[in-house]
């Protein structure tokens, strides 16, 4: 996928939209990193600033099923093979991002010390971070969309929010909660970097009762799940639209 995905618009062609930020003023640090960059602004983040807080959420997204897999959680086998279909959806995208020049602000993550043994609260946790990561993808598409050089990359993180929503709608009935609640996503932030607070106790640990550090997948993790994709089902007819060679008619 990210082979095609470079032959069709290459990171610097991504990059030639905006000018991106130091990197170096930005990451500096995470606590001044969502305290500069938290709030709504009259600015649009730029695209490297997107597709980094992007990153950062797809890799805690797999970092967090993961564990969610490997957990104690009393999930029905249906169950389970949500969470490892929803975790190669997240590594699919977060490859996709790395190969765009994406560099996540933090590789390690803090969780609710019993999040992956609490039924009840994986799923009302994880809806949170669902909703959020469709609100940032919200938030990329008003962006990303203004542009017509950006336009492909706008239905992408369309394609990406539906996603991120169907997960969405999986983890509330894992709680028991009506799945298909609401008619419309949550548009919740102006930009991507607007939802950097709601996810910060987990980049930093700073939520009370948060432990960790806890490590992102390994290659042999990512490999493992991946050989069970075709015994669940997981088939991914999807192709990103900015991938595509020949925008359909």
């Amino acid at each position: 996928m990210n082979k095609v995905l470079s032959s069709s618009l290459s990171r610097r062609t991504l990059l030639k939209g905006g000018a991106a930020m130091g990197a170096a003023t930005i990451f500096n640090s995470v606590f001044g990193f969502s305290r500069v960059l938290g709030q709504d602004m009259a600015a649009d983040d730029d695209l490297q600033t997107i597709i980094n807080l992007a990153a950062t959420a797809e890799l805690f997204a797999t970092t967090h099923y993961l564990a969610a897999i490997n957990g104690d959680l009393g999930l029905a086998e249906a169950q389970v093979n949500y969470l490892k279909a929803g975790f190669l959806a997240e590594q699919d995208h977060y490859e996709l991002l790395v190969g765009l020049g994406a560099k996540p602000v933090v590789t390690e993550f803090y969780v609710p010390e019993t999040l992956f043994s609490d039924q009840a609260l994986f799923s009302t946790i994880t809806e949170v971070a669902e909703t959020t990561f469709v609100a940032a993808y919200l938030a990329a598409v008003r962006i990303w969309s203004k542009s017509e050089e950006t336009t492909p990359f706008a239905v992408t993180a369309a394609q990406i929010a539906a996603v991120e929503a169907e997960h969405r709608a999986l983890v509330r009935q894992i709680g028991g909660r009506l799945a298909n609640n609401t008619s419309y996503a949550q548009y919740t932030a102006f930009n991507v970097s607007s939802v950097v607070p709601v996810l910060q106790p987990f980049l930093d640990g700073s939520g009370e009762g948060f432990i960790g550090p806890v490590a992102p997948p390994t290659a042999d993790d990512i490999a493992a799940v991946r050989a069970e994709a075709e015994a669940i089902g997981y088939d991914n007819p999807g192709v990103p639209f900015a991938a595509m060679q020949e925008m359909p008619a």
